[in-house]
């Protein structure tokens, strides 16, 4: 009889598919880069790709012993693709709407005891404007914890609680957010 290894090896890629996998890191190396083109044919872009499979690879391993058949592994990943794909754009438009009601809170924070001057009106609007945009260009993890930090105002210990990571692992992240958004800030407005 032959063994599962021999038969990878001696068969070849097409013989090699054609046999169920076994566990969810095999069927993941073998449908890994089909599942991440899906991935990045739903979203649209190679943002977040690596996201939706981290996902997905999650979700495979947490779920397999519910999988009814190991021949069905290639369907039941693509729907987890599919369905985290759809995950990670869903939360990308809450992270702009947010974005978006933030800037406009602070336009409105602004100092309103004196009179508005168009110019100081119109310059306020552009910045968020292209804060906006450089914010939708971050990673969305980035984008989540600026917000829990700038506009939710909780502290590095709160967003740490919700993240599932160490404060000091949050104060890293956000310094590095802050330093992309500082690169993608000075990128747009260069001539």
């Amino acid at each position: 009889m032959e063994s599962r290894s021999d038969n990878f090896a001696a068969g070849g890629v097409s013989e090699a598919l054609a046999v169920a996998p076994r566990t969810p890191g095999e069927a993941l190396r073998l449908y890994g880069a089909w599942l991440r083109a899906v991935a990045v044919a739903r979203l649209k872009t190679t943002q977040g790709a690596d996201d939706v499979m981290q996902e997905v690879a999650a979700a495979a391993i947490k779920n397999w012993s519910t999988l009814q058949s190991q021949n069905n592994a290639k369907p039941w990943l693509y729907r987890l693709t599919v369905r985290a794909a759809l995950m990670h754009r869903r939360s990308l438009g809450r992270a702009r709407k947010r974005i978006a009601q933030a800037s406009e809170v602070a336009v409105m924070r602004s100092d309103s005891s004196r009179p508005a001057d168009p110019l100081e009106v119109l310059l306020s609007s552009e910045r968020a404007a292209m804060l906006r945009q450089a914010m939708a260009k971050l990673p969305s993890r980035d984008t989540e914890m600026l917000m829990m930090k700038h506009v939710d105002d909780c502290s590095y210990k709160e967003i740490a609680a919700r993240m599932g990571v160490t404060p000091a692992v949050v104060e890293m992240r956000l310094f590095r957010a802050r330093q992309k958004l500082r690169q993608l800030l000075s990128e747009q407005t260069r001539p």
